[in-house]
């Protein structure tokens, strides 16, 4: 086939794509009158492309309309190519075709890659073939295709690669075989092998099933940077390696549409993020079956992507399931169509689905799966829940009898007892032993307000806490601390803020405990502090920070602004390491430390303990083995929160004229 006429194959076939599948056998009639050979040509990659569900721009690795088109006219050629000897042709694309071959200088299996012939005289086609062969040369990792050498031999450009023989990701989700644990496994490993990428400064832009291959022993390599990026560097530390790269031209899109990012659909600059997202396209096929975003036509796939969001991963409530819950948040952000709302880096993702691996492993769920569940079977667990419903609603019922019975238990017992010490007199009047009893109470109260599995601390951390609520008493009382701002002052500041915070917080379904009490640390609800490092307003933002969640530096005193970013970070920190009463101490944690310090600190811990727990707590008991800033300044932020609401919420007990300030939030 000639350059010509593969051009005319080419626009009739984008075509006929571009009309809803009962309309194009008519189209087809119309448009090739009297050319039967065009419409048998172009209704051959139809069927493909129906097979496939593959966009055609695709690079030479993948699987496209010439290969169909040549399937009945095999392309003859040399035996042997250079130094390699031919055994057999295992693949091919538009750009050329694949071979298993022998390298007998090493004694090995090599994958062999040729341009077609009669593309050699395209000189774009050249470019973008050796082009290839450079940015697939320059990476160096496990899970990166390994380039042994490329060169023209007579009228043939080829590549030598590594021969991996194993299966792609496409056929592992069509075998629908996957387990929890391969799925997280495949999706680590791809992020790994991406993370090297884009430190050499290379972005894929084409992460797909087809280009993703796993070896028999679950080893995985990335495929076909045919259409790859380098990224601008900027920094002066940049390789020294001579690359260059060409802008895509102004609308044109190169990928696979289903697995395309908003930016690429549109045509836009690119960057890592765009991986990232492909990448949260992948993990959702392999755990759904289906892409997440699909049309009956090119156009149709891509204003889904463009407007509309995808079906929940999992069809039955996760509420009950953390790690899965977990899961579906970590999709949801990569397949944030704001690429600023993405994970940032591929490296970001990957832990996240570490720590969801770790916790499958460490707390399996005994009655409705485990990390060995097949993910087919999970979308079974609502319809054998289902036919538990009958039972469930008999031990409901019972449960409600023992309820009302115990409440009646209760009320006459209570009649026969004390109220506790605490409730009786003021804070500054109990003894050391009963204040450290008030402190522990109350930490389980808030810890509870925050979140599920709170967790019983020891009396170190205790201790730390009651530090905290000593110092805030002395600022109580008819004789406050001298030069410290009396703490009715601070408290009756507090709520003209709250219901503001409570609508911002409850929109993105956090406590509001949290949202009530972070600035009571941070600014004293003083709502244009600016502290000496640049912080300003009630939650304390950087001002560069405040501008990445849209607030400018002249709106950072306005808390009808300050309130909506400050929820925006915390979910998004939420989003990252958890939301129940443990992982909400990190959230704290990393309000104070930084958005990537807490992981850091996290992996610091995990090289001395496997099995550490994973809350706040754990750290401060490990802080000498942490760096100096965590144990000088970090270590006593949460304790400092949790002070300040035992304070707020028990204002009696610290003679204080206002309400709970939580009380605030419900508007009483």
């Amino acid at each position: 086939m000639t350059p010509e006429r593969w051009q005319k194959v080419e626009e009739v076939l984008q075509a006929a794509l571009d009309r809803p599948a009962a309309e194009r056998s008519e189209f087809l009639r119309d448009v090739c009158a009297g050319d039967e050979e065009l419409a048998h040509e172009t209704a051959s990659l139809i069927d493909a492309h129906d097979d496939a569900e593959e966009f055609f721009s695709e690079p030479a690795f993948a699987h496209d309309a010439l290969v169909i088109i040549d399937n009945h006219e095999p392309e003859s050629g040399p035996r042997e190519i250079g130094p390699y000897r031919i055994i057999k042709r295992i693949g091919g694309g538009g750009m050329g075709e694949v071979h298993l071959a022998h390298d007998p200088r090493l004694d090995r299996l090599i994958a062999l890659k040729v341009i077609r012939r009669f593309l050699v005289a395209d000189q774009s086609v050249g470019h973008r073939f050796q082009s290839e062969a450079r940015v697939a040369s320059a990476l160096n990792h496990a899970n990166i295709l390994t380039v042994y050498d490329a060169g023209q031999f007579e009228d043939t450009f080829f590549i030598a690669t590594e021969y991996v023989d194993g299966p792609t990701i496409r056929e592992r989700i069509r075998a629908n075989d996957l387990t929890l644990r391969e799925v997280l496994e495949i999706a680590r490993q791809l992020l790994t092998g991406l993370e090297a990428a884009h430190t050499a400064g290379i972005i894929h832009r084409d992460i797909k099933p087809e280009n993703i291959i796993q070896r028999h022993d679950g080893g995985l390599k990335i495929l076909d940077f045919g259409i790859a990026k380098l990224l601008e560097q900027t920094s002066s530390d940049a390789p020294s390696e001579s690359f260059t790269y060409t802008e895509t031209g102004v609308g044109v899109t190169l990928g696979t549409i289903g697995y395309m990012s908003p930016e690429q659909v549109r045509a836009l600059p690119v960057d890592q993020r765009t991986d990232i997202w492909s990448c949260g396209v992948v993990l959702y096929e392999m755990l759904k079956g289906r892409r997440p975003f699909d049309g009956e036509t090119n156009a149709d796939t891509m204003v889904s992507i463009l407007e509309r969001e995808p079906d929940p991963v999992f069809a039955f409530d996760t509420r009950q399931e953390r790690s899965l819950r977990r899961l579906q948040t970590v999709i949801d952000k990569a397949l944030s169509k704001d690429p600023e709302r993405r994970h940032e880096k591929a490296a970001e993702m990957r832990a996240q689905l570490e720590e969801i691996q770790r916790e499958l492993e460490k707390n399996p769920s005994r009655a409705r799966f485990d990390s060995q569940t097949r993910v087919s079977a999970l979308h079974e667990l609502p319809a054998r829940a289902g036919l538990r419903r009958e039972a469930v609603v008999l031990a409901l019922t019972a449960v409600v009898v023992l309820v009302l019975l115990s409440v009646f238990i209760f009320q006459r017992w209570r009649r026969n007892i004390a109220p506790p010490v605490a409730a009786q007199k003021p804070y500054l009047q109990l003894s050391d032993a009963e204040k450290l009893a008030f402190v522990e109470a109350q930490e389980q109260h808030i810890s509870a307000l925050m979140g599920e599995r709170p967790v019983k601390l020891n009396d170190e951390a205790l201790l730390i806490i009651k530090a905290s609520v000593d110092r805030y008493a002395a600022r109580t009382g008819s004789h406050p601390k001298p030069g410290a701002e009396p703490l009715s002052d601070v408290y009756a500041r507090a709520s003209a803020n709250i219901p503001v915070i409570t609508r911002a917080f409850t929109e993105r379904k956090i406590p509001i405990i949290v949202g009530i009490y972070i600035p009571m640390i941070e600014s004293e609800y003083k709502p244009c502090y600016e502290n000496p490092f640049g912080s300003k307003g009630l939650f304390q933002f950087m001002p560069s920070t405040a501008e990445r969640y849209g607030v400018s530096r002249d709106q950072m005193c306005d808390v009808n602004r300050m309130a909506p970013a400050a929820a925006h970070f915390i979910a998004d920190r939420m989003a990252e390491l958890g939301d129940d009463s443990q992982s909400m101490t990190l959230v704290l944690l990393s309000y104070n430390r930084g958005e990537n310090s807490v992981r850091d600190t996290l992996r610091q811990l995990r090289e001395s303990d496997a099995n550490y727990e994973r809350n706040f707590w754990t750290l401060f008991a490990n802080r000498k083995k942490l760096d100096e800033s965590f144990q000088k300044e970090s270590a006593y932020y949460v304790p400092s929160f949790f002070a300040a609401a035992i304070v707020g919420e028990n204002p009696q007990a610290f003679e204080l004229t206002s309400p709970p300030l939580s009380s605030f939030a419900h508007g009483k």
